[in-house]
């Protein structure tokens, strides 16, 4: 018995009661209202284990499905939306005022960041990196949204480092719903934001700010519609994959001389193992470079995406690294065409491609500074 410190029962009814205040939803049999009772009983679902021993639960647990009933929400929902609405499609009626949830910049080429392997990173300008950067690091602070990333060596005493833990914080908007946090690890990859909500902002619908699990266990989509940005995290074996889309023009200007973000800037030159005249220690490879190269192209990965695999399998023997370069690749494709079509140019050879006989990462501990400044960071994002 008792209640689980993980129960976070109050951030269902809050969610219940910010949608009512925020869209003046009158209780009734109407959509509006409707949805909002069935988002809570799927958020409080979300909570049972937790909240099993709390007597407010079980109240509320019985009340929804009342009001839902005493509304008949049951066939209210069952109703296509109004037509004026279009929440199928997301467009606008022109009898509707202009949604002001919905990004209305002007038509922009997408900016494209990618994060995957042993670790590789694709910056916002098109820029190919293969970094050290052990500990936690910054991809992305905006006013709207920040994510974090946290590497870890993939076996004890070992060179190599891969993503572990990915952080992504939406912060708060005025008009399209309060701050949510996602958190995905080694462990882990939740279908829900850490208070089990899995939407913000306008309804269940049209939600302003969603994350949805495109495959269970394996892939989830974040999407913040008021900046057109998507977020996308996959776990693969026992790492992370990220990568996060936005216009163009939201981009211009970020990164600040004080502020290091891998998406912006890339990775700082002392952490750069790709580098021209890297000083890195020769180890022994976990796979010859010519069995890589046959499993790598079996991906159907090619230029840089290719080359990262083969340096991955080279220097960690861990099959699970082919599928990153190949999803990483894929994801490119879908998410960013212009780009996947700029960049990729099927290079495999020299100067393409780095020394792989001295495939090895520096063993650096990670630094009070390196810690600190993941602290700051989360706590600046939450008062941005």
């Amino acid at each position: 018995g008792g209640v689980s410190l993980g129960c976070k029962l109050t951030v269902c009814t809050n969610a219940f009661l910010e949608g009512k205040s925020m869209k003046g939803v009158e209780e009734g049999p109407n959509r509006p209202y409707c949805e909002l009772l069935h988002n809570y009983r799927v958020c409080t679902d979300d909570q049972a284990k937790d909240c099993r021993g709390d007597i407010q639960f079980h109240s509320i647990i019985k009340m929804v499905p009342t009001l839902m009933n005493r509304n008949n929400c049951t066939a209210v929902l069952a109703q296509p939306a109004p037509a004026s609405v279009h929440h199928a499609t997301g467009a606008i009626s022109a009898h509707e005022p202009p949604d002001a949830c919905r990004y209305e910049g002007p038509p922009a080429p997408v900016a494209h960041c990618g994060l995957f392997g042993d670790p590789h990173l694709k910056t916002f300008s098109g820029s190919y990196q293969t970094c050290g950067v052990r500990g936690a690091w910054p991809l992305l602070n905006t006013p709207e949204l920040a994510i974090q990333v946290t590497n870890q060596p993939v076996q004890l005493n070992s060179h190599a480092t891969a993503t572990s833990k990915v952080t992504v914080i939406i912060k708060g908007h005025e008009n399209c719903g309060s701050e949510r946090t996602y958190e995905a690890s080694s462990e882990t990859l939740p279908k829900a934001f850490i208070d089990g909500t899995t939407w913000s902002g306008g309804s269940v619908s049209r939600p302003a700010v969603s994350v949805s699990e495109k495959v269970s266990s394996e892939h989830i989509l974040i999407a913040i519609s008021y900046i057109n940005a998507t977020v996308a995290v996959r776990k693969i074996g026992r790492y992370l994959t990220v990568l996060v889309t936005m216009p163009e023009t939201l981009v211009e200007g970020l990164g600040g001389d004080d502020e290091q973000l891998l998406c912006v800037q890339g990775c700082p030159v002392s952490e750069r193992l790709d580098r021209p005249g890297a000083s890195l220690p020769s180890i022994r490879p976990a796979m010859p470079k010519e069995e890589a190269t046959i499993l790598c192209k079996k991906h159907n990965v090619t230029d840089y995406y290719l080359d990262s695999c083969i340096f991955d399998l080279v220097t960690t023997g861990d099959l699970n690294f082919s599928v990153a370069a190949q999803t990483a690749q894929r994801d490119l494709w879908s998410y960013a065409p212009q780009a996947a079509r700029a960049t990729l140019k099927n290079c495999t050879q020299p100067p393409c491609v780095w020394d792989l006989t001295s495939a090895a990462r520096r063993q650096e501990q990670s630094s009070t500074l390196t810690a600190l400044g993941s602290l700051v960071f989360i706590l600046l994002c939450r008062h941005w």
